[in-house]
């Protein structure tokens, strides 16, 4: 699986997928940790929007700090500031410190992401590019995974051992700090890609290129906004189901989206990543369209695991599709700037998620929805030519 690849770029894959695996003890946790400290929805979206409208500013400035300090101290200083923000929203004193521990935690994600990216994308050779993000994406699904198992069944058991509900809920999102004392040895032993140049050509070429996929980008995350961070919540709301049984949905989600992205580079081959991007998101807004008519708890997991996949299995390709359009020195910021529209847009979500879904059960799935059909329809329109 990773045989061809060179040192560096294993190291790359192995420690994320690592990584990922303790990620999922704040982000499947962290809602009902905050319900557990007394927040209300609207408070949670305040939070929520704090990390990633954080995310998205760093983004924005993601590319020319890795073009001064290189893509790997850049990864290393974005580690560090990730470990702070996990360790402040454990301590949780007041909310002037969990709403820094968000920051943090936003700034960590706002520089990790598009320098990653740009970092294994120049470690293997052009034609490794697809399977190379798609495998990256699998194994960290796969840990992903079990990070949710785990997560879910482990507040139940603390509290079995007699700690509060606040304090069980604490302990699980501290193990979320483990996930740096994997990543950070890991980042120290890689090597640098050299920047030949430190500085951009902003020519108007550059600018439309960037714009292109950061307009869909951006309306795919004001809809996942809207949505996803209250999933959880939504399951216990609407069916009253356990947490250990909302773990389960998002363990099958992960576990089937690691595995199928393996198979997903031969699709590529075979249609082109432009016909595979938009057909799977296609499916995956009409699934949302009907979600809120679901009643039974099985269908709606089933659907809700199958509009998962099929949302999210694309994004490695959607990410190596665009790397192909950028040279070394614009690969991160352009990456950035994408994201950010995404995340700022996301973080405006989080936000109107609060309110809808306060409002609600439905309106939030049909909003999200449109969304994503709207910004489907644009990217095929944009990059239907570059399809083979």
């Amino acid at each position: 699986m990773l045989g061809e690849y060179t040192r560096d770029a294993k190291v790359l894959i192995l420690a994320n997928a690592a990584g990922q695996l303790f990620l999922q003890f704040s982000i499947f946790i962290m809602p009902f940790y905050l319900t557990a400290l007394g927040y209300d929805m609207a408070q949670m979206g305040t939070f929520f929007s704090i990390q990633t409208l954080v995310g998205g500013l760093f983004f924005l400035i993601a590319g020319q700090i890795s073009l001064r300090m290189g893509y790997k101290k850049t990864l290393i200083l974005s580690a560090l500031l990730g470990l702070t923000g996990r360790l402040l929203q454990v301590l949780a004193i007041n909310d002037y410190v969990l709403a820094l521990g968000f920051f943090l935690v936003g700034a960590n994600m706002g520089l990790r992401q598009p320098n990653f990216s740009a970092l294994l994308s120049e470690e293997v050779k052009e034609e490794q590019r697809h399977h190379a993000f798609s495998i990256s994406f699998g194994l960290g699904t796969l840990f992903n995974a079990l990070g949710v198992l785990i997560a879910g069944f482990a507040p139940e058991f603390f509290i079995s051992l007699g700690l509060t509900e606040s304090l069980a809920y604490r302990l699980v999102v501290s193990l979320a700090l483990l996930q740096f004392v994997l990543v950070i040895p890991a980042l120290l032993i890689i090597s640098d890609v050299p920047v030949k140049n430190p500085k951009i050509d902003w020519n108007s070429e550059l600018i439309i290129k960037i714009l292109k996929f950061s307009l869909p980008s951006a309306l795919i995350g004001l809809g996942a906004g809207i949505t996803i961070p209250y999933m959880s919540l939504y399951f216990k709301l609407q069916f009253g189901q356990t947490l250990a049984a909302i773990s389960g949905i998002f363990f099958f989600q992960q576990l089937a989206m690691g595995l199928g992205s393996f198979g997903l580079p031969r699709l590529v081959e075979r249609i082109g990543p432009v016909k595979v991007i938009t057909s799977f998101q296609s499916f995956a807004a009409f699934l949302f369209l009907i979600f809120p008519s679901i009643e039974t708890f099985l269908l709606a997991a089933a659907l809700y695991i199958l509009r998962s996949i099929l949302m999210n299995i694309v994004w490695p390709i959607n990410d190596s599709f665009m790397m192909g359009f950028f040279s070394t020195e614009e690969k991160a910021t352009a990456a950035g700037i994408r994201r950010a529209f995404s995340t700022f847009m996301r973080g405006a979500g989080n936000y109107i998620g609060g309110l809808l879904f306060g409002m609600s059960l439905s309106y939030p799935f049909y909003t999200t929805a449109f969304l994503y059909i709207v910004a489907t329809v644009i990217f095929y329109a944009f990059f239907i030519k570059h399809n083979k």
